[in-house]
């Protein structure tokens, strides 16, 4: 009797075949939900850089042009100043800067650093001597990264922030190959910001310029925040190229790209590096969806797999309790036919054996 009742105790075979492909399911559906997801994100991520990477390249392309266009003019000019008089000079700085939205002054300093021929007339016969461009550009060519207005300040007119320029500056030499003097242009740091907003805008991407000194040099993000803390500045100070999706101050998740200044047709470079960025949603949105896309197939899988397991169990598993209750009829003494089922070979086995053990025992009997 106590056999019997821990017989009855253990656990049925059909119990166990459903806990088996259940747990296996479980198991197997969790491991490839997340390497498939995984296998999404990371997908997803690298499809993204490729594009921020293309975007910014463009961006990086555009401006460039932009800026080389006005280091062609400035070394038009170059190739001419030196047999200009001071007036020709004058006019030829003055069409260059028109109406002072790009350019907003040029002029000519001599080695000891009087300007003596401006555009508008602007600084004439005042000393550079000390101005970074002048001093740079007597030793070759150079490119200076933004700064602000410091003799024209007070001499050109400013609506809002202050004026901030980027210099181009070229030595003149004369025939015999001694440097005459400097010829600089001072391009309005405002018009760089505008052509970065359109770009920004067309391509959906905010741009930082970043220059040679750590600081934001122009940027399409307005009021743009303190960014000291953010890894991604320090690779664009450090000049790396790299791509991470960090928190900015203003709470929100952004994926990011630095890359360094693009080398253009001889241009001379101004040290920028620059801080790309595109909403961290573009990364994690298409990863999520197909998560959940994910989670609905597997979940009908599972389904399907459930509802094959109770079909096993129907036909496989339960004609083996019934025969385990036949042949334990037959083994207490009953007179109990001998089930037959050829489900199975082993079935078959088992029902013939049962079917001759009853034959001998009712022949000893």
């Amino acid at each position: 009797m106590s056999g019997t009742s821990e017989r009855s105790r253990l656990p049925s075979l059909a119990s166990i075949t459903v806990a088996f492909v259940s747990i296996s399911a479980v198991l197997g559906l969790w491991v490839a939900y997340g390497v498939i997801s995984e296998r999404a994100r990371s997908f997803e991520e690298a499809s993204l850089q490729r594009a921020l990477e293309t975007r910014t390249r463009g961006i990086q392309t555009a401006l460039a042009q932009a800026l080389y266009r006005e280091w062609n003019a400035l070394a038009a000019i170059r190739g001419q100043a030196v047999a200009l008089t001071s007036a020709d000079l004058q006019n030829r700085l003055n069409a260059i800067v028109g109406n002072g939205d790009v350019v907003s002054w040029a002029g000519y300093a001599e080695t000891d650093g009087t300007v003596i021929a401006a555009s508008n007339g602007l600084l004439v016969d005042q000393n550079v001597g000390e101005r970074p461009w002048f001093r740079e550009g007597l030793k070759g060519e150079f490119a200076g990264d933004a700064h602000e207005a410091v003799l024209l300040a007070s001499l050109l007119a400013s609506k809002g922030e202050p004026l901030r320029f980027i210099d181009f500056a070229v030595p003149l030499n004369g025939p015999d190959g001694s440097v005459r003097g400097v010829l600089g242009l001072h391009l309005n740091v405002a018009w760089i910001k505008r052509l970065i907003d359109e770009l920004a805008t067309a391509l959906n991407v905010d741009i930082v310029l970043v220059g040679a000194t750590g600081s934001a040099s122009a940027s399409s993000i307005p009021s743009l925040p303190d960014l000291s803390g953010l890894g991604s500045l320090q690779r664009a100070r450090s000049g790396a190229i790299g791509t991470s999706v960090e928190q900015w101050p203003d709470g929100r998740s952004y994926f990011t790209l630095t890359v360094p200044e693009l080398d253009y047709k001889g241009l001379p470079k101004f040290g920028w590096n620059i801080v790309a960025r595109i909403d961290g949603s573009a990364a994690t949105i298409p990863a999520r969806e197909m998560s959940n896309y994910l989670i609905v197939r597997l979940a009908g899988m599972a389904g399907i797999l459930l509802l094959l397991t109770a079909l096993f169990v129907v036909a496989f598993i339960r004609p083996f309790s019934r025969l385990a209750v036949n042949a334990t009829e037959i083994a207490n003494g009953s007179d109990t036919y001998p089930m037959e089922s050829n489900r199975t070979r082993e079935m078959s086995m088992i029902s013939a054996a049962l079917a001759r053990l009853q034959a001998d025992s009712q022949r000893q009997d």
